[in-house]
């Protein structure tokens, strides 16, 4: 995934605010037709499962989900069974957070590694914070790990907790009450472009918003406006967002 890409994500991330919960496997949604059609009958790929294994999966995941809403830890869990979960031996439950407050932001912010994202002193006049999300990790040692406790495990259905202290993704977003100015800062992958410098996006003049990005080593960082802003105020108002530790 390359740098502009990695930066939509985390923006759409933040835009969606999915809350203390979220749970990363794919899924399709049934349209109305569908709904109507008759119901079909188990999937032959299911129908060796025992019905044990079924059940131990649902309440595992129904305690899973209670868990990390109550708690906003974050789980990996490994499926035996892939078939019951679109085809992937892993999914996430947790690790997207989202905050109302400043405050309540910083609090979770200060106990991370690596660099967090602040409040610029430099925002236009009028611009107050509106709201700010922080995603825990899906790569990483862990991943591995998990994937080989749950094989050896032999559960239908393996749940680890991840203590992670580093986030994935983080997003700031000010706004004046019609326009807003947000802040990301994501990981980059290590097959990411590498490029030097301040540079924008390719998109043309009229769409909105509009991106200034900047890399380090390690991460990847935006600011994007839905107005017209000049570059070099973008960089401006981003140097001032970066805090380093």
């Amino acid at each position: 995934m390359n740098t502009a890409s990695k930066a939509a994500v985390a923006v759409l991330s933040g835009v969606l605010l999915f809350g203390s919960t979220l749970h990363f496997t794919a899924g399709v949604a049934a349209n109305k037709a569908a709904q109507q059609k008759p119901a079909k009958k188990e999937d032959k790929s299911t129908q060796a499962i025992p019905e044990e294994d079924k059940k131990f999966i649902e309440n595992e995941l129904k305690r899973v989900k209670e868990l990390s809403e109550k708690s906003g830890d974050m789980f990996i869990l490994y499926h035996k069974y892939k078939v019951l979960n679109s085809g992937l031996d892993l999914s996430f439950w947790g690790g997207m957070h989202s905050y109302k407050t400043y405050e309540d932001y910083m609090k979770k912010a200060s106990t991370l590694k690596g660099s967090i994202l602040q409040q610029p002193s430099n925002l236009p006049k009028g611009y107050t914070f509106s709201e700010a999300s922080i995603e825990g990790p899906t790569e990483g040692k862990f991943v591995a790990e998990a994937r080989a406790e749950g094989k050896k495990s032999g559960k239908p259905l393996y749940t680890k907790k991840i203590d992670w202290k580093e986030a994935a993704s983080i997003r700031l977003k000010y706004t004046n009450g019609k326009d807003t100015i947000a802040l990301s800062k994501f990981i980059l992958d290590k097959n990411s472009t590498k490029k030097k410098g301040y540079y924008e996006d390719e998109l043309p003049k009229h769409i909105y918003p509009k991106y200034v990005y900047w890399q380090d080593n390690t991460y990847g960082y935006s600011i994007s406006t839905t107005f017209d802003m000049s570059k070099k105020k973008k960089i401006e108002i981003l140097k001032k967002a970066i805090k380093k530790k």
